[in-house]
């Protein structure tokens, strides 16, 4: 009795490995099989995770697309409250193009002339300093 069960196992497992060719080949070539396996694995670890950096892309842009589009009319609304109160940012804008317009040599006249005030108010500074230092030392 023993050799009939045994029989109709072994009989029985040839036949599903002749249906089943791609795993009989598994069974006799382990390694390879083996290194097929884990290409398998990281390929679909890999597609998972890519499926998940699309997903996340897309509520980001679908999250932050919203305010993207309402900021040109925030920002109008924003200057029209500055507008309102009187803060102006024209002034500024004139105050460019007047240093544009002016020329060359009436510019390098203002920066020397500029640059003169700076190093009298620093020797002026540093003269105060040393006075100050002179009589904390005493």
């Amino acid at each position: 009795m023993d050799i009939s069960i045994e029989h109709a196992i072994t009989s029985y497992f040839t036949q599903w490995l002749a249906a089943h060719a791609y795993l009989a080949w598994i069974v006799s070539h382990p390694l390879p099989s083996l290194g097929l396996l884990l290409l398998a694995i990281f390929s679909l670890w890999g597609l998972f995770k890519a499926v998940g950096r699309g997903i996340e892309q897309i509520w980001l842009f679908v999250l932050t697309t919203p305010f993207k589009l309402l900021q040109p009319v925030v920002r109008l609304f924003w200057n029209s409250i500055q507008r309102g109160f009187g803060h102006n940012n024209s002034s500024g804008k004139q105050l460019e193009s007047k240093l544009i317009s002016q020329s060359h040599s009436e510019r390098s006249e203002q920066i020397i002339d500029r640059l003169q005030v700076l190093s009298q108010e620093q020797e002026n500074l540093l003269s105060e300093l040393s006075k100050l230092m002179n009589t904390t030392t005493v």
